[in-house]
C-alpha cells in the first residue's frame, strides 16, 4: 500500500468581505478644477485580506487597487473625470472578493454630480450707497449680494479694506454685516472697492466682483 497522503489541506470560509465605505475625492460634485487632475476614490473593506482586488466600476469603466490593512485607493484618470457630461450624476461601483472567492455585496450607494459650470455674482450693492458719511459709520452696514447658480448656504465673502465678512446665500441673495468699527476704520477722502466671491456646492468660484466701489466722505 502506499504511504497515505495527508498534507493537503485547506479551511473552510463561507463568509463574505463587506465594503464599509467609500469617498471620492471630489466629493458629491465634480467640479471644473476637480477633473482637471486625476481623482482618488477611498475604499474601506472588512474580511477582505491584503492584496486583494478592488474594483471600482464609472461610466463603464474599470479601476482597480489592492487592500492593504483593510482600505484600498483606487485612481480614476483625469482624463476620464472630463469625459463625464456635464448635468449628470454617476453611481461608483465597488467590488471586492476574499482570498477563497467570497464577494462582497457590491456596492452601488456612492453617487456624485458633475458641475462645471461657475456661478455668477450679479449684483453688489451697499446701503450706505456711493458714499459713506460720517452718520452711516455709526452704525453696522449692509451689502447685498445677488448670485445665480450658488445653492443655499452657500458662503458669499465680501471683502474690505483687509477684512473678511461673510453671509451665505438663501434664494439667490445673500445680506452680509459690516460692522460699525469696520466703516470707522476707513480713511476720509478714500476710495474703496468691494470684493465679493462665492463658489458652488461642487467648488466652482465665480469670478470676483470688484466693481462696486465707494467713497469715504466723513468730514
Amino acid at each position: 500500500a502506499a504511504t497515505q497522503h495527508t498534507s493537503t489541506v485547506f479551511g473552510v470560509d463561507r463568509t463574505a468581505p463587506t465594503i464599509d465605505a467609500v469617498t471620492a475625492d471630489w466629493g458629491s460634485g465634480l467640479s471644473a478644477a476637480e477633473d482637471d487632475s486625476d481623482g482618488t476614490v477611498s475604499v474601506t473593506t472588512s474580511g477582505a485580506e491584503d492584496d486583494q482586488t478592488v474594483t471600482v466600476g464609472l461610466n463603464g469603466q474599470s479601476y482597480t487597487g489592492t487592500v492593504a490593512s483593510g482600505s484600498a485607493s483606487i485612481t480614476i484618470a483625469a482624463a476620464d473625470l472630463q469625459a463625464l457630461t456635464e448635468g449628470t450624476s454617476y453611481p461608483l461601483s465597488v467590488d471586492v472578493s476574499d482570498a477563497a472567492g467570497n464577494a462582497a455585496t457590491q456596492h452601488t450607494s456612492t453617487v456624485f454630480g458633475v458641475d462645471r459650470t461657475a456661478p455668477t455674482i450679479d449684483a453688489v450693492s451697499a446701503d450706505w450707497g456711493s458714499v459713506l458719511n460720517s452718520t452711516e459709520d455709526n452704525s453696522d452696514g449692509t451689502v447685498s449680494v445677488t448670485t445665480s447658480g450658488a445653492e443655499d448656504g452657500q458662503t458669499v465673502t465680501v471683502g474690505l479694506n483687509g477684512q473678511s465678512y461673510t453671509g451665505t446665500v438663501a434664494s439667490g441673495s445673500a445680506s452680509i454685516t459690516i460692522a460699525a468699527s469696520g466703516l470707522q476704520a476707513l480713511t476720509d477722502g478714500t476710495s474703496y472697492p468691494l470684493s465679493v466671491d462665492v463658489s458652488d456646492v461642487a467648488g466652482n468660484a465665480a469670478t470676483q466682483h470688484t466693481s462696486t466701489v465707494f467713497a469715504v466722505d466723513t468730514s
